[in-house]
């Protein structure tokens, strides 16, 4: 199967990606989602491109597992944060 445009896109342009995204303020958000998880929850971010908000997440002390259909990505996102993203395409 040939990939999407759209990760042929990421896969390419994976670290201006990264590097255009990891100074983006989403704590406001991520701290209202975060308020609506039990204590013992479990966060999947799928999706997780260069891992920012699967960073965040970790520090807060959730697990997560973190998914993109971008291996570029997953590297990144590996590197990023210590877990070993999983590929998969969606």
């Amino acid at each position: 199967m040939e990939p999407s445009s759209t990760l042929s896109y990421y896969e390419r342009h994976a670290q201006q990606f990264a590097e255009s995204t990891q100074q983006v303020d989403f704590h406001a958000i991520a701290d209202r989602f975060l308020a609506m998880l039990p204590a013992d929850g479990n966060i999947l971010d799928f999706g997780c491109g260069a891992g920012r908000d699967t960073k965040y997440f970790l520090e807060t002390g959730y697990p997560v597992s973190a998914i993109d259909g971008s291996s570029a990505l997953c590297r990144l996102a590996s590197h990023s944060t210590g877990l070993c993203g999983l590929l998969l395409s969606f």
